[in-house]
């Protein structure tokens, strides 16, 4: 249960208080065809305005571009940006932290080492495993079943969910969070042909190192380094079901979105988006400001920045042209075309 009080005192620069009650009190928030009574609202449009006032919202947060009645009972926000105005408002309403026994902030099932270090009001959930010489920073969170090897450290601040799993000597940073069953810290892939056929392993003997403000999703695996280190840079999120493998350096603010996996030694510079499925091939290097769109393949060195997509990768415009040609049975008809024109002249196909 929040006030208007509360979003006004955030002080954002995406959200100015308007008009209404302070007091005013949302118990949730939802979409605007699924409102009720006494919640918080987001609106984009004007004819949505009508709706969720008849609704009952509580509390609007409506862009800019909305004009706002000057008599009624619920309490208004503006914001030129919704998505940031979310960004700053929901957090409020976040009640992840309550899934977990906070007044328990040990449980008595965990297993942690006598060498382990913990900071001041570090929870750790129902068996979960921190080794030796682990150190935990301040605030915290280790879910349940969650297994820390030897060494490793955890930033202030950090979630780590519930069956998260970090290997030996590798590093995460401050205010990180890890979703369920992610890996850091996996042997990298890496084995030796044997004369008889059969591979013999290269001891994965490097460390994965992910900076501070890093979210990684479900399901996700970050390989250890083959001597020295695997690099996350502050700010990367990933979505789930995301690979990373051993040598590979991240770096900063890039989102991945689910599925993408990237093969040994690459390297991602900072402010990249690249979309679903993506494969980038291994000792390939992609440039700052680089926007991949979803199921590319990218075999060879992307330094311009610009936005790219396919396999081959090639420009977005140029990829929708290819897309265009493929699609609607055009590729067909242009084979036929060409096959005419060379009997035509009398050229055979080599």
């Amino acid at each position: 249960m929040i006030t208007a009080e509360v979003i006004k005192d955030l002080q954002s620069a995406d959200l100015s208080y308007v008009s209404g009650s302070l007091q005013a009190v949302a118990t949730k928030v939802l979409p605007p065809e699924q409102l009720e009574k006494g919640c918080l609202v987001f609106i984009t449009k004007q004819d949505q305005l009508e709706t969720v006032l008849k609704a009952g919202a509580s509390i609007v947060v409506a862009h800019k571009s909305v004009s706002l009645p000057e008599d009624s009972n619920a309490t208004f926000f503006q914001t030129g940006n919704l998505q940031m105005a979310m960004a700053t408002v929901l957090p409020l309403f976040d009640g992840k932290m309550n899934r977990y026994n906070q007044a328990e902030k040990i449980h008595p099932t965990a297993c942690i080492h006598e060498t382990a270090h913990l900071g001041q009001n570090v929870y750790v959930g129902p068996f979960a495993v921190i080794g030796e010489h682990v150190r935990i920073g301040d605030y915290a969170t280790i879910g349940a079943h969650t297994v820390i090897e030897g060494h490793a450290t955890i930033g202030d601040h950090t979630l780590l969910h519930p069956q998260v799993f970090v290997g030996a000597n590798c590093d995460i940073g401050s205010h990180c969070e890890i979703h369920p069953h992610t890996t850091i810290g996996a042997d990298g892939f890496a084995f030796a042909p044997t004369k008889e056929g059969t591979h013999k392993k290269i001891p994965q003997i490097g460390k994965v190192v992910i900076g501070n403000w890093v979210e990684i999703g479900a399901n996700c695996t970050v390989d250890r380094a083959a001597l020295t280190e695997t690099r996350i840079g502050n700010g990367s999120k990933f979505d789930n079901f995301c690979h990373v493998a051993h040598n590979v350096i991240i770096g900063e603010n890039n989102v991945f979105a689910a599925g993408f996996k990237i093969a040994g030694s690459s390297r991602v510079g900072s402010n990249c988006m690249v979309g679903g499925d993506t494969v980038v091939s291994d000792h390939v290097t992609i440039g700052d400001k680089i926007m991949i769109g979803g199921r590319s393949g990218v075999s060879n060195d992307v330094l311009k920045p610009g936005a790219y997509a396919g396999y081959p990768l090639e420009p977005l415009r140029d990829n929708m042209k290819t897309l265009a040609t493929i699609s609607n049975g055009n590729l067909p008809r242009l084979r036929k075309e060409v096959a005419r024109i060379m009997k035509h002249l009398g050229l055979k196909e080599e």
